[in-house]
């Protein structure tokens, strides 16, 4: 995924202008590539921003690209023109101000339809971004690249608010686990800092989404969201989803949490 995304954007935005994108009136601009099973739609701006979306091997992405260089990730309060809203999580891509959805088929669906797309970090964020695009009055060759990856353009979670930030796996009110001290190292003494690994940035192939809707802090009702999931996966798809039921959650009291849907691409969830 890395160095194919990575190759496309290239490709993409180092061109400028010279590249052969396809533009039907105002609508995203579009390329298909049979030899490399690939499928593009890009919108582009000033200074090097863009958006591009892909499918390539069957393998949906999203990219947000020309971002501040040096955040680590975020989560944004996104806002169209037509009054849609929602929560979107962007993580750090192949090259610095890159960053790809960890949702990406929602987030597409969320940007189909002309006007603005404004996303916010929310208030107390360690760094505040604010960008607003104007997207294409059309909306045809984003669904082009939806269907090339088999993903729908309509999905009855959508409109269902994302578990925030605040609910997870962890009790608060658990102790916390001792960490073991290293062979040969004496009591009171820290263990020796093991060296820090360098850290490539992937996500997981975004067909292995798996979500669920929380009721009363539990995840139920959950599935795989696309086709292929469970070729992906493997003969354990069917077991994981009975483990993933009914899985607990926590949150702080006061948190809104009743009917918001979770979503995860890691297959390895476990109670």
């Amino acid at each position: 995924m890395k160095s194919t995304l990575f190759a496309t954007l290239c490709v993409i935005l180092c061109a400028g202008p010279t590249l052969a994108l396809a533009q039907d009136e105002d609508d995203w601009e579009f390329q298909h590539e049979a030899s490399l099973n690939q499928t593009v739609a890009a919108v582009r701006y000033d200074a090097g921003v863009a958006i591009v979306v892909q499918c390539r091997d069957r393998a949906l992405s999203a990219a947000l690209v020309g971002m501040p260089a040096g955040v680590g990730g975020f989560e944004v309060e996104a806002r169209r023109a037509d009054g849609r809203t929602d929560t979107q999580t962007w993580a750090p891509g192949p090259q610095p101000g890159v960053f790809l959805s960890t949702v990406a088929a929602r987030d597409i669906r969320f940007m189909r339809g002309g006007g603005l797309y404004s996303v916010r970090t929310p208030d107390g964020a360690p760094r505040a971004l604010r960008t607003n695009f104007d997207l294409p009055t059309q909306s045809a060759n984003l669904d082009r690249v939806l269907s090339a990856c088999g993903w729908g353009l309509m999905d009855d979670r959508d409109q269902l608010t994302r578990v925030s930030r605040e609910i997870s796996f962890r009790d608060p009110n658990a102790r916390p686990r001792e960490r073991p001290r290293g062979r040969g190292a004496r009591a009171g003494l820290p263990d020796a800092p093991e060296p820090a690994a360098p850290v490539v940035p992937t996500l997981p192939p975004a067909e292995r989404q798996m979500s669920c809707v929380l009721q009363d802090l539990k995840l139920t009702g959950c599935r795989f969201d696309h086709p292929s999931a469970a070729a992906l996966i493997g003969r354990d798809a069917s077991r994981l989803l009975e483990q993933v039921e009914g899985t607990q959650m926590y949150a702080p009291e006061g948190t809104v949490s009743e009917g918001r849907v979770f979503y995860s691409v890691n297959a390895f969830i476990r109670r």
